[in-house]
Parts: structure tokens; C-alpha cells; sequence
């Protein structure tokens, strides 16, 4: 048995891109709010594939009332490839391609910007996050989740508060 209603299957469009390292990034549009106003380009943990984020990315997108956009890194899910830094720059660089319809270095992004991290990531150390945020130009107020880690960031409240501030304040103040 699917888990998936049909109105939420016809709310995903699962596509694949090719990165410039020539693997096929396996990528997943999630349309949650008809008419949103942002896509949020979601970058999920190195534990878990887009088919098990999907039913997450649809309950955050219609709670932020946001569409997410997100991909497996080479040699996750379908993704062809193996994982290394190198990939990883690739695919989210073919994954923003793709997002955009045709990730320069974070130091040219123009668009507003939401660091969150967590204070006990035991995979990626939490200086990662403080050296992205000081680099990025249009970076707003970051979000240094106390105590969380890789893979249960979600689950603090204040991850959900934060996002939602960043898409219904920040984001709308910036474009002016």
C-alpha cells in the first residue's frame, strides 16, 4: 500500500538532472501550497533519500506555505555517483540549475539567506555553520538550534518558528 493520497501524488514531480561530474541527480519538486510565493531549496540530511523526506517536505511546505525543491547527493537514493565534497558542489549547483529552469560559491548569492544549525551536529561540525554564515552576503539572522544534531533538528520548535519568520518577514522585506 502507497502512503501518499492521490492530490499529494499529484503535488510531487520526482525528475533527473545531470551535475557537471556527469552523475544523474535524482530531484523532487513538492508543490504544498498552490500559488506560493517561495521555493525553498532543501538540502536533507546524509542519512535519508528523498523518499523518505517526501511526506516530511510536504507537512513543512504547507506549514510555511512554501514549495520545497530538493535532490539526492551522488550515490544517494537513485542519484548515480559516489558521495565526496566535490559531488556534493555539483549536485547542488545541478539541482539549482534545475530549481531555476535553465550554487554559484556562497559568497554571490543574492537572495536572502536562513542558516540553521545545530549546535551538537555530530556529522557536519557546527563551525561549518558559522564560516557559511560569515561568508554569505545576504545571510539574515542565523538559527543555532542548542543541543540539536544531524538528524533531529526538526524536531525543536523553534526550527518551525524560525522558518516561518525567515518566508512571512525577511524574505518579503528584502525583495522590496
Amino acid at each position: 500500500d502507497f502512503q501518499y493520497s492521490q492530490r499529494e501524488l499529484d503535488t510531487i514531480e520526482v525528475f533527473l538532472t545531470k551535475s557537471t561530474r556527469g552523475n544523474r541527480i535524482s530531484c523532487m519538486y513538492v508543490r504544498c501550497v498552490p500559488g506560493a510565493r517561495y521555493t525553498v531549496l532543501f538540502s536533507h540530511g546524509n542519512a535519508v533519500d528523498l523518499g523518505q523526506m517526501s511526506s516530511f517536505y510536504i507537512g513543512l511546505g504547507t506549514r510555511i506555505s512554501c514549495n520545497i525543491f530538493s535532490y539526492d547527493y551522488s550515490g544517494y537514493g537513485v542519484s548515480s555517483g559516489r558521495p565526496s565534497e566535490k559531488n556534493l558542489y555539483a549536485d547542488i549547483d545541478a539541482a539549482w540549475q534545475a530549481l531555476r529552469t535553465s550554487i554559484e560559491k556562497v559568497s554571490k548569492i543574492t537572495s536572502p539567506v536562513l542558516i540553521i544549525h545545530g549546535t551538537e551536529d555530530e556529522v557536519i561540525d557546527f563551525s561549518h555553520g558559522l564560516a557559511l554564515y560569515e561568508r554569505c552576503p545576504k545571510a539574515v539572522e542565523p538559527l543555532w538550534v542548542e543541543g540539536a544534531g544531524h538528524n533531529d533538528i526538526e524536531l525543536y520548535s523553534q526550527y518551525l518558528e524560525r522558518l516561518r519568520r525567515f518566508i512571512s518577514q525577511e524574505l518579503p522585506s528584502q525583495r522590496a
